[in-house]
């Protein structure tokens, strides 16, 4: 023990500062009690690891999400009931000995019928938002190609509740809480494995190794323990327990006791003390068998994994070449907008045209999605462009008796946000408007900036940016008010809403930093607003028009592409431009042409083309020739495939297609750098 007190030295400790761990709602595994204090699974395997090891600690309490960016940043030193996973493995340093290994279960009504997971397809499926079984259907759902509606919900009753009323057909939920959830409202377990994860705690990223290896041993003294608090937590909080014994049962065995107790006490203890091993010993096998399956079950659902991969790449393939077409549309598409004396009918069919094709390349990433794990990343924007982006998409969705009025502060503030998260949430405020509007009134959406104003009650610090959408339609009363941003909470008719959309926006708006007000007067309208900081950061985007597309230099370039269509609208752009272009078709070709004749200013490469050499290879043998010239690498499969490049100097990663002006500009950012 004293050794272990040695290792397990943080710097905090010389201080004799509490340890800080990370506390959150989970019943059964950590929540607080009705008195407030620390209870199930969780709290009292740590209270048993940290007190032998001699710390003191104290919880702090912290929604999930915000937990884990408080262990990264340093803020908290310990958080427990961790699922692995390699991206958080990145993140965080995981102790190894897993506490707890959890099995993701499917539940549905008896009507449904679950026979495969392919029968996903078209299913309404509840989960608890932000959780690992989500992230795991999500996954699962892109790489088959299936297409099914989530429910998400705030807890597991809840996802087991979407099923009893009718709003999902099936939920993805923890083992530990299905099969009795399932037995008492009469629901089905389906014969099929989904997903298996492994909980532990998790320290910084920085915490030292003295620590972490202490906390592993006592991790593992406390699971090889016979009797431990591990133990005792586990079976009280995670195992499956038998059903109590019938009371007449009782009452012969009390009688029997009572006629047996005078003659037979010595023989009554020993028999009580041979049960109570015994029952210890059945409990531990079990777990321990339950332990083997599990594993076992593991390695099947990765052999089915393998065959996922597959799948991803042959989509990726598919998105390859979708994006090679893309690129010869829109190139001749810029090209013939740059031509002069068109007239503005053709323009806007030019226009329009450009915009589908943007639209196809927003395909196309959702397509290299399905083949690998891709999230939504925040970016610094201007709320009033995106809006302007999608105002005909908004005003196609009112009916013609709903008159919109869009209003924009002039020189709108940067926020950093979620696009594709902020068009779905104007749009979801949007189609509440309509649908509390049956008979035709007013919308208004509007962005204004907004300073800090103490007095106006919001916790939000600096100045903000405000989104407001407000309609003339029937109202919510008073007593609905605080209810509207609960999940399946809805005040529209039986069948005519989800009650998601509200819940959804009040999610993305917390989770971006920001806040969301709702005023509402029956009879009069509804006013909901966005409110977000602003960034200090400038806005990689654009108000209206292209890069100047005029004569931008005449350096020597090198183009390398395989698809001739693809090469033509290439050459043509770079050679409108003002640049001297040499072509070659692969990358064979464009090495003879670089070793014959080493002038050229800068190299643009297609990343996959047919016969030895690589786009990669290309770059590489390219840089010991002419070393430092500038690369453009074209991509169709998505930037995230080329790691191993990412740190050279003077290379840019563009994805297909990319438009003329970016390409340009990229090209004569490299030249003057």
């Amino acid at each position: 023990m004293l050794g272990m007190l040695c290792l397990a030295v943080l710097p905090g400790q010389l201080n004799a500062d509490p340890l800080r761990v990370g506390f959150y709602e989970n019943r059964p595994k950590i929540f607080r009690d009705a008195a407030g204090q620390p209870a199930g699974f969780w709290p009292e395997v740590t209270e048993a690891i940290l007190s032998e090891m001699g710390y003191d600690f104290e919880y702090v309490d912290c929604e999930w999400e915000t937990c884990l960016e408080m262990v990264g940043q340093g803020q908290l030193d310990l958080m427990p009931d961790v699922a692995f996973s390699e991206e958080r493995a990145a993140q965080f340093q995981f102790i190894n000995e897993a506490l707890i290994y959890s099995w993701s279960t499917i539940v549905t009504s008896q009507e449904v019928e679950i026979t495969s997971l392919a029968d996903f397809e078209g299913k309404r499926i509840a989960v608890l938002a932000n959780s690992i079984q989500e992230r795991d259907l999500r996954r699962f759902l892109r790489k088959e190609g299936l297409k099914s509606k989530l429910i998400w919900t705030s807890s597991v009753q809840g996802a087991i509740d979407a099923i009893l009323v009718g709003d999902a057909d099936l939920a993805i939920t923890n083992t530990f809480f299905a099969v009795q959830m399932a037995n008492q409202n009469s629901l089905r377990i389906p014969e099929l494995p989904f997903q298996v994860n492994s909980y532990h705690y998790v320290v910084p990223p920085d915490a030292p190794e003295n620590f972490v290896q202490a906390m592993n041993l006592a991790s593992y003294r406390q699971q090889m323990t016979f009797g431990s608090d591990f133990h005792s937590a586990k079976y009280e909080w995670i195992s499956f327990h038998k059903a109590p014994l019938p009371s007449w049962l009782i009452t012969v065995l009390l009688v029997a006791v009572s006629v047996l107790l005078v003659s037979a006490v010595l023989i009554f203890i020993l028999r009580r003390v041979v049960r109570a091993r015994t029952l210890d010993l059945a409990t531990t096998v079990d777990a321990l068998s339950a332990e083997m399956d599990l594993r076992k079950k593991a390695e099947k659902f990765a052999l089915e994994t393998q065959k996922f991969d597959a799948i991803g790449r042959l989509v990726g393939g598919v998105a390859h070449d979708f994006n090679n077409l893309l690129s010869v549309i829109m190139g001749n598409l810029e090209l013939l907008k740059d031509q002069r004396g068109l007239d503005a009918p053709s323009l806007k069919f030019i226009d329009q045209a450009l915009s589908a094709t943007k639209r196809g390349a927003k395909l196309s990433y959702d397509l290299l999605s399905f083949g690998r794990r891709a999230q939504l990343v925040p970016q610094v924007l201007r709320v009033d462009l995106v809006l302007r982006g999608i105002e005909e998409m908004l005003r196609r969705t009112l009916p013609e008796n709903i008159s919109v009025d869009f209003s924009y502060d002039p020189l709108v503030k940067a926020v950093l946000l979620d696009q594709g998260q902020l068009e779905n949430a104007i749009l979801n405020l949007v189609l509440n408007a309509r649908d509390a509007m049956p008979d035709g009134g007013k919308l208004t959406v509007s962005v204004s900036n907004l300073g800090a104003d103490p007095s106006d009650g919001d916790d939000l610090s600096g100045e903000q940016v405000v989104v407001s959408v407000t309609d003339t339609g029937v109202g919510i009363k008073e007593d609905s008010l605080s209810k509207v941003f609960e999940p399946f909470f809805t005040t529209k008719e039986f069948d005519k809403g989800s009650g998601m959309g509200l819940a959804m926006v009040h999610g993305f708006v917390t989770q971006s930093g920001g806040k969301i007000r709702i005023r509402s007067v029956w009879e009069q309208g509804t006013t909901v607003e966005l409110r977000f900081p602003v960034t200090v950061e400038a806005a990689d985007q654009a108000a209206g028009g292209d890069i100047s597309t005029g004569f931008l230099g005449d350096e020597q370039i090198l183009l390398v592409e395989d698809d001739d269509d693809v090469r033509s609208a290439l050459n043509q752009r770079l050679s409108a431009s003002g640049f001297r272009v040499t072509q070659a078709r692969n990358g064979t070709e464009a090495l003879a042409l670089v070793k014959k004749a080493p002038e050229f200013d800068l190299v643009v490469t297609d990343l996959t083309m047919p016969g030895p050499v690589q786009g990669l290879d290309l770059v590489a043998q390219v840089r010991k020739v002419l070393d430092g010239v500038p690369i453009v690498i074209l991509t169709g499969y998505g930037a995230d495939v080329l790691d191993s490049v990412s740190g050279l100097p003077k290379l840019t990663v563009l994805n297909k297609p990319v438009s003329g002006p970016v390409l340009i500009s990229k090209i004569r950012a490299l030249l003057d750098s």
